[in-house]
């Protein structure tokens, strides 16, 4: 008779106060591992959870900590520790490496002197950056398996009991893999999670002679074991680890396409969260690095309690949950709403913080306003030179402002009106653009002076000028000619780069446009573009050193506008899209799921980004290769395409802050920035394009997602030569993401410039700056 093969299985718990725990569940728990002396459990649970344990069940709140800290007989492991979970592949790096400080902060508050130093998680919670974070934060070993709760997503195969996951910048770290034999069951789990027979046998069949399973159950599920049975072995990670699975012998190189994690992109409800979320992610890092600044040169009391309370609330707003299951809940319990309500209190913290942090350079205020000026902070480590735009008050009379650097230079300005004075039409408020120049990690000062008549009049050169006529709109700055057809949506005809005298859009009688927004229409059975019909334009500037336009109409009766902003100097073009859904519109692939399919049917509406509302750029590039950044990572795409169907076939097509389409044999290149986190689509042969909106049949928990209500988006293009490491495409991507920060003031050191820091390498990005001790 044949001997049964042992099959290892780490059992135990995710989730927490935030999402689930019920009063009770632990006293359940620990119950259970009172009377299973076999069973043993790895916990990967939010660390807000532990006071509220510890307030509404004590004496639970006590047994576990014996459990825990128990190192002669050690039967729960905590892992992880992140303080709510993330998908790490939707959020930016300092956001990853904040989870796991302050959750490992608020561990070692309950439980003191306990070891977290292994990465495991229920759900697809991974970022290719993590070897190196890990490593740095003292992790010893790390799982890439989530065979109970893949609904989001799951890594890629490797047959192997452990190998050493390497990061791009070459740090290893000991890792159980999801063997490549290890097969997608259902729509959310895979065959790890029971631990059948047949698969064990297949396991030892591939080279893996003690092969392990896994399911971290919701934490209020009925308290028992998994699986049963005598092939059964309960262990926890560190111990299969260390004492039962062979030691790696191979390295492998994970690329964020191996992280195949999958939503449904542009759901109006998960992109309105991502851009909210984006949104006070930048402003948190800024506001930190202006915190800093003014602490240090300033005397500006360092707020390190109101930074930790705003980063909690973002890090709260990142919940793995608020991403998958954003639309569920009702009224204030509803995840969505809550990630709003955290990241609105972040925001206004960060608000509160930089209101303080530049009071400390203010006068106190006159009523003949002498001495103003704007001071305009650099939060980056390189020196900037680039446009500015600061709110500015006027008295009456005036119709334009005079700027000059701390040498008194007059430096060229646009005043464009908010706020009028009647019955003169003199300027009573209105935005100050101008080119600041600025050191690295500090600021420069600039004076400003209300004109009005000829003083106003100086003559300067029109650096950006636009003109209207004949169904077209032509755009002029010192870097591109820009051709626009009103007539067909409001499309880019031409975009010429001076620069390097060459077009970036493709030659006429193609089937594509630049800019074109395009989707199937599922109620009138057909495909719509921008095209269809004519805009209305509006130039709400006009140079002398930018344009924005604004062009309105109707994409197959939905009403919508799009914005164009291109400024003297500046290389990147901007474009924002406001759709307004009147009543309910369904966009995307018309593929449904029957209501009682919908947790189990594999094929997604939201998988096939073919059909969703797109903007289209079709660029005359050969030979393409794909790069896309992620958290501290480029990775180069290795697919011909990013279409998929199934979630069993997920390919990753994930733009977080970018993806760049690169010929290699022109050497040129196209980079498209994303103010959130969406789809993107790209083959060899076609547009690449940018996700805006999908609604239809989502299946598990979205069901039915009607685009109703307004849903915005802000992108950029960036046409530049050589590769994006090379042209300076992530440095292009971080001045967007922190963008100078001008103040209009009364100053008590009017012409002060100063500046802590920089780095002579701009390849070197500067991800956080604080200020700790003296």
């Amino acid at each position: 008779m044949k001997a049964a093969k042992t099959a290892y299985f780490v059992d135990g718990y995710h989730g927490g106060i935030k999402g689930h725990m019920p009063l009770g569940s632990w006293a359940d728990v620990i119950r259970r591992l009172e009377n299973r002396p076999d069973w043993r459990i790895s916990l990967d649970i939010e660390p807000i959870s532990w006071e509220a344990l510890r307030r509404t069940d004590p004496a639970s709140y006590a047994k576990l900590k014996r459990y825990l800290l128990d190192e002669a007989d050690s039967r729960v492991e905590m892992v992880a520790g992140s303080y709510a979970q993330p998908f790490g592949w939707v959020i930016g790096g300092e956001s990853n490496i904040r989870h796991l400080l302050r959750g490992r902060e608020i561990i070692q508050e309950h439980f003191p002197g306990l070891t977290v130093d292994t990465y495991a998680t229920q759900e697809p919670c991974w970022t290719s950056s993590l070897p190196q974070i890990l490593r740095s934060l003292g992790y010893r070993r790390a799982v890439l398996k989530n065979p109970g709760t893949a609904w989001g997503g799951y890594a890629a195969g490797f047959d192997a009991e452990t190998v050493l996951w390497t990061g791009p910048d070459g740090t290893s770290i000991p890792c159980v893999p999801r063997y490549a034999c290890e097969e997608l069951v259902n729509c959310w789990e895979t065959e790890a999670g029971y631990m059948e027979p047949s698969f064990v046998d297949k396991c030892v069949e591939r080279g893996i002679p003690h092969p392990v399973g896994s399911f971290l159950q919701d934490l209020g599920w009925p308290a028992r074991p998994k699986l049963d049975g005598e092939e059964i072995r309960y262990v926890t990670w560190r111990e299969y680890m260390d004492r039962i699975a062979e030691k790696p012998s191979r390295e492998w190189h994970v690329t964020q396409e191996d992280i195949r994690g999958a939503l449904p992109w542009g759901e109006a409800t998960l992109q309105r969260m991502a851009r909210e979320v984006r949104a006070a992610e930048n402003n948190l890092v800024q506001t930190e690095k202006l915190a800093a600044l003014a602490s240090v040169l300033r005397g500006f009391p360092y707020p390190a309690e109101k930074l930790r309370q705003a980063w909690d609330q973002l890090l709260l707003a990142q919940h793995h949950d608020a991403w998958i299951c954003a639309t569920t809940r009702e009224g204030r319990d509803k995840w969505a709403w809550q990630a709003g309500a955290e990241t609105w209190e972040a925001e206004r913290l960060c608000g509160e913080i930089r209101d303080g942090a530049a009071d400390c350079w203010r006068n106190e205020p006159d009523e003949e306003g002498s001495a103003c000026g704007v001071r305009v902070w650099n939060t980056l480590g390189t020196p900037r030179k680039e446009l500015t735009e600061v709110e500015v008050p006027a008295p009456e009379g005036t119709t334009a402002y005079i700027v000059r650097n701390r040498e008194g230079q007059r430096i060229p300005s646009q005043l464009t009106p908010t706020r009028i004075y009647r019955p003169d039409g003199s300027v009573n408020a209105g935005k100050l653009i101008f080119e600041a120049e600025t050191p690295a990690m500090g600021f420069a000062s600039y004076t400003v002076e209300p004109v009005s008549g000829d003083a106003a009049k100086d003559g300067q050169a029109a650096r950006a000028q636009a003109t209207v006529r004949d169904g077209r709109v032509e755009i002029h700055t010192d870097l591109y000619a820009i051709r626009i057809d009103t007539a067909r949506g409001g499309v880019v005809t031409e975009l010429f780069d001076k620069k390097r005298s060459r077009s970036v859009t493709p030659e006429s009688g193609g089937n594509d446009f630049f800019n074109e927004y395009v989707g199937y229409m599922i109620d009138q059975e057909r495909w719509a573009s921008s095209t269809e019909g004519p805009v209305s334009v509006e130039l709400k500037e006009n140079g002398p050193l930018r344009v924005v336009l604004e062009m309105k109409g109707s994409f197959a009766g939905v009403p919508f506008a799009t914005s164009l902003s291109v400024a003297a100097g500046q290389r990147r073009i901007d474009f924002g899209a406001k759709f307004h859904y009147e009543k309910e519109t369904w966009i995307g692939d018309p593929w449904d799921i029957e209501p009682e399919n919908r947790t189990t049917e594999r094929r997604k509406s939201h998988h096939n980004d073919r059909f969703k509302l797109q903007a289209k750029f079709p660029v005359p590039l050969r030979n393409r290769k794909v790069f896309k950044n992620s958290a501290f990572d480029v990775t180069e795409g290795r697919h011909a395409d990013t279409h998929f169907e199934r979630w069993d076939d997920i390919k990753h097509n994930l733009i977080l802050n970018w993806v760049d389409v690169y010929d290699e044999e022109r050497n040129e290149g196209f980079a498209l920035f994303s103010d959130h986190t969406t789809g993107y689509a790209h083959s060899e042969e076609g547009s690449l394009s940018l996700v805006l909106g999908w609604g239809w049949e989502g299946g598990f928990w979205w069901g039915k997602c009607p685009l109703k209500g307004v849903q915005e988006i802000r992108y950029s293009v960036l046409p530049h030569g050589d590769r994006w490491d090379r042209a300076g495409v992530q440095q292009e991507s971080a001045s967007w993401n922190e963008p100078l920060v001008p103040v209009f003031g009364q100053w008590s050191e009017p012409g002060e410039s100063n500046s802590l820091m920089f780095v002579t390498d701009p390849s070197v990005e500067i991800a956080s700056f604080q200020r700790g001790g003296r």
